[in-house]
């Protein structure tokens, strides 16, 4: 993927990923982060290459690694030989699934993620909490979150609630889970005190399981053929697992059933099920988004049973994207918005050490016509000098707060920023992190 140009000595925001568009699933699995290995990547580079700061986002559709750094290439170049490392390849292995981002097109691109406009599902809320787990591991390591990504994250989380208030892109189902989900919720009004049993533990069941858990069910069993599956899913996601034979018999109070198997024919019959439920005349919402299909039609026949299959819960998919598509560019704005002010934030930043670099070299010169004039001076008692000195501070004081105060102002505005490169040059500081359309 390619790469922009960027100064290798200025403080910046750098990103090193690959997403479900740039990279095929098998590279994804190689590079991903699970939870218990952050803290070793996250240790792994901080320090090292100019980065002083690290947050690693890493789902089933992104690896991405959020880093601010003093040297831009060297530390994206060490953030992708960490990732590469994980995966057993080379660095130059990976070149063709890998993106990079510096500075503020990093914090367009995290806003767009957290706004979900870079998702597989447009529109998606998981991806929101994600974000907020990424950036919630990054706190309970010192040297994983510091100043800069704490604000660039809590920004991100804010970006996403306010796009999914400020516009239609969050409303509706968005995927063959949650418009499974939200069918339930149609029969029931509301899945709080309903008890859901997911059959099958893969990619889907496991989403379903999110939104379940999301919507506010309070029992919800994960049955899989494979236990150990089932018990992993709900460790990493919540729940209960449950046996097969527990699955069966938990069938009589359910409210509802998700099944998502990889079974080459019906494991669902309405023959076992109708045993099942026995007598219980109690609603029961099932949700069949597996293909082939788990569930035999026949089961639809049963009383007080709702049979909705995947072509069902497709046409409410199709349906919200193209309803989601519509609020694109109105998302967009948000982002483009709350970019603009972070960014001017961050800049604002630059302001500090041009303040610290100009009031060190005015009291340095001070202090040097200081020595000189009391050097000069003879018999004067200690009071005195100290009146002096005293009187020489407030002067330069007052000298240095309007430049101060103009300082402050350029870091703002960017039609000042020739000036406060030109003092930072001056001063010998770094130069400044460009702006948003990429000018110095």
């Amino acid at each position: 993927m390619g790469e922009r140009e960027v100064d290798g000595a200025a403080m910046t925001i750098t990103l090193v990923g690959a997403n479900h568009t740039t990279a095929p699933i098998e590279f994804r699995e190689r590079v991903h982060v699970d939870v218990e290995s952050v803290g070793e990547v996250v240790s792994r580079l901080v320090g090292r290459a100019g980065i002083e700061e690290c947050v690693i986002l890493s789902t089933c559709n992104r690896t991405e690694l959020y880093l601010h750094v003093s040297d831009a290439r060297s530390g994206a170049r060490a953030a992708l030989e960490a990732l590469t490392a994980r995966a057993g390849l080379a660095p130059s292995d990976a070149e063709a699934f890998v993106y990079r981002h510096h500075g503020y097109e990093t914090v367009v691109h995290l806003f767009r993620v957290a706004a979900s406009l870079d998702s597989l599902v447009l529109g998606e809320a998981e991806i929101l909490g994600q974000i907020g787990d990424a950036y919630e591991a990054g706190l309970q390591m010192p040297e994983g979150v510091g100043p800069v990504l704490h604000r660039l994250f809590q920004s991100g989380l804010a970006v996403g609630g306010a796009v999914r208030s400020e516009t239609k892109l969050g409303r509706g189902a968005a995927s063959i889970p949650s418009a499974a989900v939200r069918l339930a919720i149609k029969v029931f009004g509301s899945l709080e005190g309903r008890t859901a049993v997911v059959l099958g533990a893969g990619d889907m069941g496991e989403t379903t399981l999110r939104c379940l858990l999301v919507e506010g069910a309070s029992d919800v069993l994960v049955a899989n053929r494979t236990p150990e599956r089932a018990a992993e899913t709900v460790a990493r996601v919540g729940g209960r697992a449950v046996s097969m034979d527990e699955f069966w018999r938990s069938l009589s109070s359910a409210d509802v059933l998700v099944t998502s198997t990889a079974a080459t024919s019906p494991v669902i019959t309405s023959t076992d099920l109708a045993a099942a439920r026995g007598a219980t005349a109690s609603p029961l919402v099932v949700l069949d988004i597996a293909l082939p299909r788990d569930v035999e039609p026949a089961v639809g026949e049963l009383p007080a049973v709702f049979l909705y299959n995947i072509d069902d819960l497709q046409k409410v998919v199709g349906a919200t994207q193209e309803a989601r598509a519509a609020e694109v560019s109105s998302a967009e704005e948000v982002i483009a918005d709350h970019a603009r002010r972070f960014w001017r934030w961050y800049r604002a930043r630059e302001a500090a050490p041009v303040i610290r670099g100009l009031r060190a070299h005015a009291e340095a010169i001070r202090r040097e016509e200081v020595e000189r004039l009391l050097a000069g001076l003879d018999g004067l008692g200690d009071g005195d000098r100290r009146r002096i000195e005293a009187s020489m501070r407030r002067m330069l004081n007052k000298l240095l707060h309007p430049s101060t105060v103009a300082v402050r102002r350029a870091a703002l505005d960017p039609g000042g920023l020739g000036f406060l490169e030109g003092l930072r040059n001056a001063l010998d500081l770094p130069p400044l992190p460009p702006d948003e359309a990429g000018n110095r």
